[in-house]
């Protein structure tokens, strides 16, 4: 069956107006080669930075498409959208004034989201049974007073989320003062869920590297990507790390720190997708010398080998152009957020690898020299069957991605290359 695979925005090339659109096709396909990319599908009217978010209310997939406007309050409302359905007729436009720049969602059942973002470092509690209003809202971590800051002048930023049975986890960044230049360990903060009320109560957190941006979920265990530091003109980190937290054991303890040798040339850890024991990918990469080209690569492991680098095998090298990149693996292919350009891999590869179909700008948008604003893997709806749930046709991950904490990174990246050009 076709569908909506994968959303997507784009700019112009001045980042002033923005359009959206979705890669379409079989998700169990053998082959990407007939994967179509559909553009302009909320029509005219997206500001330069629209970025899209995946979440289920109950078993239904839903996108989430919010337009950040750089301000903390003159905000644009957020377009609630069902991924296989109409995308100009939204099924509700919120707006959370807790959350100004939006980069992470979580659903606790068909009743709760949560959200968090960038700029104000507050979670918005969302009730989707009255057209995703926005409840109420917690400061973080001001509105804890359980919570110990250990940075007395660190400032937060929200920049994930999951949701597991009947707890939260967020992902707050912390640097020092404004800008970024330096940073602290970042906080993966675990908060308790009142099923009834969608109030949350802080239980506890733990620790992971410096300018971390993902949080992705698998068998219990929470993978977090950090770079170690700012991103650097034509070295690696040499704090990056990957941080393995296991939510049976949530202590500092239970966290499992991954690190390459010779990072300053391999590059930091940019992405991971884990389809299953037998297939773990990872996205290491830094940029050259003038933030043109990024360089690095992708490579495949296996669960029980990913604490040791020596036994990954690189199956892409990279060195192109372009700011916004990550990889999602589905089990039936992986897809490769390379710049500006999206690359699809039919099955799961486990060697050097070419692309079985490649989008472009223009394949994906109007905008001749434009730029891939954000990327977000749909997961299926859940449909019953068989006395359980399942994901409708699919019996690989069928979790959703949102690529957000990347458009961060490929921000500063543009404004460090725009500073090499001085």
């Amino acid at each position: 069956m076709s569908e909506n695979l994968f959303a997507y925005t784009a700019t112009n090339a001045g980042y002033s107006t923005g359009t959206a659109g979705a890669i379409h096709g079989d998700r169990t396909a053998a082959s990407s080669t007939v994967f179509t990319a559909v553009k302009n599908k909320i029509g005219s009217g997206l500001n330069g930075d629209p970025a899209f978010f995946n979440f289920f209310e109950g078993n239904s997939s839903r996108l989430v498409l919010r337009q950040y406007t750089y301000s903390t309050t003159d905000l644009r409302a957020n377009q609630i959208i069902a991924p296989q359905g109409n995308w100009q007729a939204p099924l509700a436009t919120p707006t959370w004034s807790a959350v100004a720049n939006l980069h992470g969602v979580a659903n606790y059942s068909s009743s709760w989201l949560y959200a968090t973002g960038y700029d104000l470092s507050k979670i918005a509690v969302v009730n989707m049974g009255t057209d995703y209003s926005q409840d109420f809202e917690y400061s973080f971590p001001t509105s804890f007073t359980n919570f110990t800051n250990p940075y007395a002048d660190g400032v937060f930023h929200g920049e994930a989320m999951v949701v597991v049975g009947t707890s939260l986890y967020a992902l707050f960044y912390v640097n020092k003062g404004s800008g970024y230049g330096t940073y602290y360990d970042s906080i993966v903060a675990k908060f308790n869920i009142d099923t009834d009320l969608g109030e949350l109560t802080f239980d506890s957190y733990v620790t992971a590297g410096k300018n971390s941006f993902t949080l992705d979920l698998y068998n219990n265990k929470l993978y977090v990507c950090s770079l170690g530091g700012m991103q650097n003109a034509g070295s690696g980190n040499a704090e990056t790390k990957l941080s393995i937290i296991d939510l049976s054991n949530f202590t500092q303890a239970g966290v499992t720190h991954v690190t390459i040798d010779n990072p300053t040339t391999n590059g930091d850890f940019r992405d991971i997708s884990i389809v299953n024991d037998n297939h773990v990918y990872l996205f290491l990469g830094h940029y050259d010398v003038s933030f043109g080209n990024l360089v690095g690569g992708v490579y495949h492991t296996t669960l029980a080998n990913l604490t040791t680098p020596s036994n990954w095998t690189k199956i892409i090298d990279v060195n192109s152009m372009g700011y916004l990149w990550g990889i999602h693996a589905d089990g039936y292919r992986l897809w490769f957020v390379k710049g500006t350009p999206i690359d699809v891999f039919d099955g799961t590869p486990t060697a050097t690898v070419t692309a079985s179909k490649s989008f472009s700008i223009t394949d994906m948008s109007d905008f001749n020299g434009g730029n891939l604003n954000s990327a977000c893997f749909i997961a299926p709806d859940v449909v019953t069957g068989a006395g359980k749930l399942k994901a409708a046709g699919v019996s690989a991950p069928s979790a959703s991605k949102s690529l957000a904490s990347h458009i961060r990174l490929a921000r500063e990246a543009r404004e460090l290359a725009e500073k090499c050009k001085k």
